[in-house]
């Protein structure tokens, strides 16, 4: 039975009770718990997903505070996935936190593998294609945004497909803006955290069409959303997760 909880999620076209039962077996690994990852493991553990990997080793400074709205001020100098743990408890007791290291080419394999999907909130290129290499080889959905100012870009990455596929090499260092010299707002955060986790339960839930081989791009201080098609016929057709079969 659906409960009081989940029961306007439940009568989502798509969704009903079946839906809820996949949100809550789901095990969901969120990398990075800044300005992305906030309102992505704020909505996933609402949404009842059933367990949270959270990977960030960092910890809150007040400077994040201005976007980062998985962090209370209390949790100044705590390490960010403790922090956002706590949080995740307090939205709902009945989601399972499993607290990650940071994620390296050494240990990627192993705890990607231990999850139906990964949700990309890292802040940088060599993480980003890590994260996206390892998730093919582990047969695992790669959810990825990036962000910087009032501009956003988000996609999923399934069926064969990786970061490789839309950008096929990192650009040099210092040749694309960066939210430490041209800023970001932290309600554009929001934006992107809450397309990330939509699509995050789209694919759990086998409902709509994914954003595979799709990439969002939003330029929020114009309202301008447009998307582009990338991947050829590696983009057709989804699955609704990355579990082997």
């Amino acid at each position: 039975m659906v409960s009081e909880r989940d029961r306007l999620t439940a009568t989502v076209d798509g969704i009903g009770e079946c839906g809820i039962d996949s949100l809550q077996a789901a095990r969901v690994l969120v990398v990075g718990a800044g300005g992305l990852g906030s309102p992505v493991l704020a909505y996933l553990s609402a949404a009842g997903v059933g367990t949270l990997g959270i990977s960030d080793p960092d910890r809150v400074e007040q400077s994040n505070l201005q976007r980062q709205v998985i962090h209370p001020a209390s949790s100044l100098g705590q390490v960010k996935s403790v922090s956002a743990a706590a949080t995740v408890h307090t939205l709902n007791p009945n989601v399972r936190v499993q607290l990650e290291p940071k994620i390296t080419a050494d240990n990627a394999r192993t705890i990607i593998s231990a999850y139906d999907l990964v949700i990309d909130a890292t802040d940088n290129f060599s993480a980003k294609y890590l994260l996206s290499d390892t998730c093919a080889a582990a047969g695992r959905p790669h959810l990825w945004g990036t962000l910087v100012a009032m501009n956003f870009q988000i996609s999923v990455f399934a069926n064969g497909l990786t970061l490789r596929d839309l950008y096929p090499v990192a650009p040099p260092e210092g040749t694309t803006p960066t939210s430490r010299v041209n800023g970001v707002l932290g309600a554009v955060c929001g934006q992107a955290g809450s397309i990330l986790a939509t699509e995050a339960i789209k694919m759990i839930v086998g409902v709509g069409e994914p954003l595979i081989g799709k990439l969002l791009i939003v330029d929020a201080a114009s309202g301008k959303w447009n998307v582009v098609h990338f991947g050829g016929s590696k983009a057709n057709g989804h699955t609704s997760s990355g579990k082997d079969e």
